[in-house]
């Protein structure tokens, strides 16, 4: 028996406990332990302090062997014997409990660690553990918010990146909320996550960020967003600030999707359906010309033929073009020649949707040419933003949003996990081969 109980109390692994007995049920495993001291001394006199009698308090631990295990700690009630003492009785503590959790220390932190950084949704956890969601989101926060919180996680940031996503979509009550996230482009991390996607909103984060971090921001990679652009130019008046060459591509292949559609209702009355000659290439011009092989010119000049009698959305596709040449070149004079020739052909045009176009390039001329000064771009801040919805698939939507911003920052925030186990060393480094 004493074998048996040593065995236990290896796996159990928990200094300072023994385990008194172990009861397996049809629902879970049972393990009853108490504490090894046999002597305490009065918190407030140090008198020594004798026992009065026990109490049982159960926590629900990590899974024992595929197993949901709950450890009913059997908890001495210390008592002071000196009159004058303030402390009268008191129970034990330990490090590996808390007094106002269900879940063990180190459950709580496996928690945060497979809510946080696996991304995993919580109330799939909850009944993994039997217990309810909201145990698991408060171990979460326990552990999770200092980590966020942490000084060193962030550190100096030389290149921003600004974008927004969707936080609530549109309802009856309200219109779509969106949240701006702050990404590092050097170390691609998220720095932090606000409500709105306002010149106002953006300006309040950065006036309460340190004035030695907010000067060390060099370079600010944004989308084509006004209130950005002004948020920045007032509170980071000295950063360069660049447009996002993927937005200003985006620009152009809008504008030739809003001539395509016109042009389709006013030649055929309707929009476009699977038969229609521009529809069928509606996806063929938004690919780049220098990846379409002589199979798809072919379809596309066979579609703009039939359906654009004005030539109108080939002029469009040829403004697209021009946008898209202008990241072709790594030379900053040939990008600005480039540019300043695709925006007096743009104005020049006689489509209003292609002089739209032209107007917006003219409008963010400097931001659009310091991507070629600077080689910054959005493209971290759009591949952490895949991470930051995949946190809002698997939570099905959130209405709390210090707990969305908590764990889409555990997930993407470059947080320093602890290591609370060491690293399971590898059983098998490469595939076995047979001698025979």
């Amino acid at each position: 028996m004493g074998e048996s109980i040593g065995l236990a109390e290896a796996l159990l692994g928990l200094d300072g406990f023994r385990v008194l007995d172990v009861t397996e049920t049809d629902a879970e495993l049972v393990v009853r332990v108490e504490t090894m001291a046999e002597v305490a001394g009065c918190l407030e006199c140090g008198v020594r302090a004798e026992a009065q009698d026990r109490l049982t308090v159960e926590y629900r631990d990590l899974p024992c062997f595929g197993r949901p295990t709950r450890l009913v700690w059997w908890k001495r009630r210390w008592r002071c014997r000196q009159d004058d003492c303030e402390a009268k009785t008191w129970t034990e503590v330990a490090a590996s409990f808390s007094q106002r959790a269900v879940l063990t220390a180190r459950a709580g932190w496996d928690a945060c660690r497979q809510v946080g950084q696996n991304a995993r949704p919580v109330a799939q956890l909850a009944r993994e553990l039997g217990v309810c969601w909201d145990t698991v989101m408060t171990a979460v926060v326990e552990h999770g918010q200092p980590l966020v919180d942490d000084s060193a996680r962030v550190g100096d940031v030389a290149k921003l990146g600004v974008d927004e996503t969707a936080f609530l979509t549109a309802k009856r009550r309200h219109p779509t909320k969106y949240v701006t996230g702050m990404v590092d482009l050097d170390r691609r991390i998220l720095i932090d996550l606000i409500e709105g996607n306002t010149a106002a909103d953006l300006g309040e984060w950065l006036e309460s960020q340190p004035p030695e971090w907010v000067k060390g921001v060099k370079v600010v990679a944004a989308d084509l967003a006004d209130s950005y652009r002004a948020a920045t130019r007032k509170h980071l008046p000295d950063a360069v600030r660049v447009a996002d060459p993927f937005h200003v591509v985006r620009v152009g292949n809008r504008c030739l999707d809003k001539v395509r559609r016109r042009v389709q209702n006013e030649t055929l009355g309707h929009r476009g359906r699977k038969d229609d000659p521009l529809y069928k290439i509606r996806k063929i011009m938004l690919t780049g010309a220098e990846r379409l092989d002589d199979t798809g010119r072919a379809r596309m000049l066979l579609g703009l033929r039939a359906g654009d009698p004005n030539d109108e959305v080939a002029g469009a596709w040829l403004a697209k073009e021009s946008v898209r040449d202008l990241y072709l070149t790594a030379d900053p004079k040939d990008a600005e020649l480039l540019l300043d020739k695709t925006v007096a052909g743009c104005l020049a045009d006689e489509v209003a949707e292609i002089q739209s176009l032209g107007a917006t390039l003219k409008q963010w001329r400097s931001e659009i040419l310091n991507h070629h000064q600077t080689g910054a771009s959005n493209g971290p801040t759009e591949a952490l933003n895949l991470n930051v919805k995949r946190i809002k698939r698997c939570g099905r939507g959130f209405r709390n949003f210090d707990n969305y911003r908590l764990r889409v920052l555990l997930h993407t925030g470059g947080v320093n996990w602890p290591q609370t186990r060491p690293p399971t060393p590898r059983l098998r480094t490469r595939t076995p081969h047979s001698n025979e």
